[in-house]
């Protein structure tokens, strides 16, 4: 007899609930959770479609090893694998010492994978070359939001939707990217609710704008001071909340007259008129919350942008309140969970830093490792990571849940560092990708639906998802085989858990009186009353909104009001490199396909790569939809079919993130987009590159978007 078990998505960081139908070996189907705060019962085309990506042809089902790169790999039993990945490490460790290997983690993997591979890099092995694709996502706006408000996670909850009156989307084609969200949204928008979006293309969150601002890529922040500007000229300032919660504003004042609106206009490509109807609403809305995602986080300024966003809200006393606040939409199903357990080479469990001696102090107690163990220095993050492998200095790589080889910037670069890596482990349950062709030990891990464990969302809810079906052949959860092989290691104290269950409630104790307490959920609590915010600490119980009594975790107990200045690019456009490529997502497809790649109905939707270009740039170049293009920076060269559409500002192409080697050579933006780095969050500027685009002889065979879309 079916039975209908509670699971969820696999995909953003909505979060949504599903509930899926089984009879003990197959899944029958997949509905959205009505009682689920996250989506109420809505769900978009990947999520209503994921269980398609379960049983497919593609599954790593068994253990694999190859010699070396270039080799074909052989199937062997899981005992085998563990065997030579332990011995692998333990060679390189006792040759080389613990800064040799690294890991590189997943925001979609659960928050116990997450946990215990961090507790296993930094507690045992003492190495923090532990980072995460999360460098990718969310690592400016999580600075960001640390240096404003003294902690990580936005101040705001998806019920503040529908309470606001006015929404400011700015690098965040949320439609797309975070659909359920934006449904939301647009019913509120079509109440009467005004929308401001700030983005070089025309897209379909922009189609619901009161007012678009085609910005100019790499020049946010140059708009927010000149917002921020218009704001205290006008006398909209809460002067009041400024003076008793925040520090900071005399020299955020300073700054504001280098932001007079002409300048602002020219910087940003945008027309005045255009900035004051923006302002209009921004400015003199209470109930306003702002959005940002990967256009602000993947630039040079993430950081500093995201520092102007959170002033906003502050210098005008719109944050914790109910329908106001910066809000900040993550990436993947657990970018925040991970944040939270700390897999990022500078962080530890509970937003402690590895650069904190009390920090790491806490943690060893916890742990209950001898003082001194946690090594001081931080850790490389992931573009550091893969100079060091091409260098030489890591010489064993450890991939879970990712897929580095298609989604890394500069991807040149990142294959000669794996031609080079000693040792590459790959974690995954699918098989091929990109990155697995790199590995001496393949690792076939369960997928959502076949475990149980935690994800936390963007608004910082924690949902358990239940095990609807068991996992293929030997694949089993990511964090089973971070257990074995620690065992094998010798590292049994600490490290031998016998459920997920066990390791939520370990990392629950480690965030106890920290900014994201948790210490008060377990699995029965989650499982009787479902999904819960944090913080939510042991003894307590706080407003689900954050900040509300304007009392923030910083030193002072004030937030803080950054002067953030512009910062000119280095990457700009020139004779040889005259346009500016920026990447992103589409709606029917998930970063590397690895999962909607298998899925019919979403090909059908979105079936292959593109470069989207403004007719006017097509018309100089001799270029009209469906030519085959090669799209070259200083660095590399990307190929794909053109798309001419007026919806992208001149001077600007947008190519999709989704298609990669195994699609076609060349196929993704990322063999050219840049590897520089934001200087506070090391995350890097995947969304503002200087290319050129050129006519290839003959035309594109694969279908473009626009066959799809006329057809």
């Amino acid at each position: 007899m079916a039975k209908e078990i509670p699971t969820l998505c696999p995909y953003c960081g909505v979060g949504c609930g599903l509930l899926a139908s089984t009879d003990g070996e197959r899944i029958l189907r997949i509905r959205g959770d009505p009682k689920h705060p996250a989506n109420l019962g809505r769900v978009c085309p990947k999520g209503g479609t994921v269980a398609a990506t379960v049983n497919v042809a593609t599954r790593l089902r068994h253990a694999m090893l190859r010699d070396g790169f270039g080799k074909a790999p052989s199937v062997v039993p899981p005992g085998a694998a563990i065997r030579v990945a332990a011995e692998g490490i333990d060679r390189i460790l006792q040759s080389h010492g613990p800064g040799a290997i690294a890991f590189y983690l997943s925001g979609q993997l659960t928050t116990e994978a997450q946990y215990i591979a961090t507790k296993f890099a930094k507690a045992y092995l003492r190495t923090n070359h532990c980072d995460s694709n999360s460098r990718l996502c969310m690592a400016s706006a999580g600075a960001g939001m640390k240096l404003s408000l003294g902690s990580d996670g936005p101040p705001t909850v998806y019920a503040d939707i529908e309470l606001a009156d006015a929404f400011f989307f700015i690098g965040s084609n949320a439609a797309e990217c975070h659909p359920v969200t934006f449904e939301r949204i647009r019913k509120r928008i079509d109440k009467g609710a005004r929308c401001v979006v700030a983005d070089p293309r025309r897209t379909p969150t922009a189609e619901s704008a009161t007012v678009h601002l085609p910005i100019r890529p790499g020049t946010d922040l140059t708009l927010l001071n000149g917002l921020m500007r218009i704001i205290r000229d006008r006398g909209l300032l809460d002067a009041r909340y400024i003076e008793q919660h925040t520090e900071g504003w005399e020299q955020l004042d300073a700054i504001l007259d280098d932001y007079p609106l002409n300048v602002v206009a020219q910087r940003c490509g945008l027309e005045e008129a255009d900035i004051l109807s923006a302002a209009e609403i921004i400015a003199y809305t209470p109930k306003l919350i702002t959005f940002w995602t990967m256009g602000i986080n993947q630039s040079l300024q993430g950081t500093f942008a995201s520092n102007a966003i959170i002033n906003l809200h502050l210098a005008t006393g719109r944050i914790g309140k109910p329908g106001a606040g910066p809000f900040s939409l993550t990436g993947q199903p657990n970018a925040m969970g991970g944040r939270d357990v700390g897999y990022m080479s500078h962080m530890l469990p509970g937003q402690r830093s590895v650069a904190s001696e009390k920090d790491r102090a806490d943690m060893e107690a916890v742990w209950g490792l001898k003082p001194g163990t946690i090594v001081s220095e931080v850790g490389h993050d992931a573009v550091r990571m893969f100079d060091a492998i091409d260098r030489g200095e890591i010489k064993a790589l450890w991939v879970i849940g990712s897929n580095p080889a298609a989604s890394m910037p500069n991807l040149p670069r990142i294959r000669s560092a794996l031609e080079k890596c000693e040792l590459v482990i790959v974690q995954d349950a699918y098989y091929p990708t990109e990155t697995t062709k790199y590995a001496h030990v393949l690792l076939p891990a369960a997928v959502n639906l076949e475990q149980e464990g935690t994800y936390c969302n963007s608004e910082r809810r924690v949902t358990l998802m239940e095990q609807v079906v068991p996992p293929p052949g030997d694949a089993k959860p990511d964090w089973w085989w971070v257990r074995e092989i620690a065992v094998a290691l010798g590292f049994r104290k600490g490290m031998q858990f016998e459920s997920s269950e066990q390791i939520f409630d370990e990392f629950a104790r480690s965030t106890a009186g920290r900014p994201n307490d948790q210490s008060g959920m377990h699995y029965k609590m989650l499982r009787e009353l479902g999904p819960q915010l944090w913080p939510h600490p042991s003894m307590a119980r706080a407003n689900d909104r954050r900040y509300v009594d304007g009392i923030y975790p910083t030193a002072t107990g004030k937030a803080r009001l950054w002067a953030r200045h512009d910062i000119s690019p280095d990457e700009k456009p020139n004779a040889d490199f005259p346009m500016l490529l920026t990447t992103g997502r589409v709606l029917n497809q998930w970063h590397t396909r690895t999962k909607t790649g298998q899925v019919e109905q979403l090909n059908a939707l979105d079936p292959a790569p593109y470069l989207q270009i403004h007719p006017q740039d097509a018309d100089e170049l001799g270029l009209s939809t469906g030519d085959e293009v090669t799209i070259s920076s200083r660095r590399g060269t990307a190929r794909a079919p053109v798309l001419t559409d007026d919806t992208i500002s001149p001077g600007v192409v947008f190519m999709p993130i989704h298609w990669n080697e195994l699609w076609a050579q060349a196929a993704s933006p990322n063999e050219a987009t840049s590897d520089q780095t934001d200087p506070v969050s090391f995350q890097p500027a995947l969304k503002c590159c200087a290319v050129k685009v050129a006519k290839v002889a003959c035309r594109a065979t694969a279908g473009s978007r626009q066959a799809a879309v006329t057809a």
